[in-house]
């Protein structure tokens, strides 16, 4: 069985594998300053809570977007698994064309989700990531990676409301609003927050379309991308599994 991490900027999300099928989906906070022991400890105590034996997983691969985690979060699980752990970067094969003025920035996750769609989906296509940042970028006809656009994501905008003004109050993200106009506080932000996520998403997949000249195969990702997607005009589908599939793809593209 294959082990999946991928580690963004609020979470680690570990993913097993028989074959084809995700037949575990977890995820624990992702805290810079934790050690390697307080990691191993973590990831044994949620492998013990949903009663998996670690010593089926035959092999580990991993995505970071989060460089000062990325050696205690590999060493933390040298404690499970004893063989090769791969890391996506420069040094691994992944199919991926990239037309890129500096392809090195491009992040783990997005590279993985690229490698996943490709896999899954018809192109020219968007990826429309919705975590920490709001992530919108184009695979051409033929899958190349060509570029896109990254906005503050839904939960840096709720965070920044909440901290930066003295009466609005942090929401419930998962709750869908009932109308764009709220009457009191709350619905206010909320409306805000996820109709007005939802309406920048529609706008930007208009003004992708009419740059590439051509129609999208629109996909999206991320946590909340199902209540935000509720309010779209726009035909999105939504794949929450898209870094774990490409963490597969690109593992055994390089696993002999």
């Amino acid at each position: 069985m294959l082990l999946c991490v991928n580690v963004s900027n609020s979470k680690i999300t570990l993913g097993v594998y028989d074959g084809e099928e995700l037949i575990l989906k977890t995820s624990v906070s992702a805290v810079v300053g934790k050690t390697t022991t307080e990691y191993a400890v973590l990831f044994k105590s949620v492998f013990d809570l949903h009663k998996f034996d670690t010593q089926k997983i035959s092999g580990v691969i991993i995505a970071c977007v989060v460089p000062a985690l990325t050696a205690a979060v590999r060493d933390a699980l040298s404690f499970i698994y004893k063989g090769k752990i791969y890391v996506v970067g420069p040094k691994l094969k992944n199919g991926l064309k990239i037309k890129s003025e500096n392809p090195s920035q491009i992040g783990a996750s997005l590279i993985c989700q690229s490698v996943a769609l490709n896999e899954k989906y018809p192109m020219p296509c968007l990826l429309i990531s919705m975590s920490t940042a709001l992530s919108m970028f184009v695979l051409d006809k033929n899958g190349t990676f060509i570029g896109g656009a990254i906005l503050p994501g839904i939960k840096m905008s709720a965070k920044a409301l909440s901290e930066h003004t003295a009466q609005l109050p942090q929401i419930d993200l998962t709750l869908k609003p009932g109308s764009v106009i709220g009457n009191n506080t709350v619905q206010n932000v909320q409306s805000g927050l996820i109709i007005g996520t939802a309406c920048t998403i529609d706008g930007m997949i208009e003004r992708f379309k009419a740059e590439m000249g051509e129609d999208l195969t629109c996909v999206a990702t991320g946590d909340i991308s199902n209540v935000v997607l509720s309010f779209c005009n726009s035909k999105i589908i939504y794949d929450e599994n898209l870094v774990l599939d490409g963490l597969r793809k690109i593992y055994y593209k390089n696993a002999k």
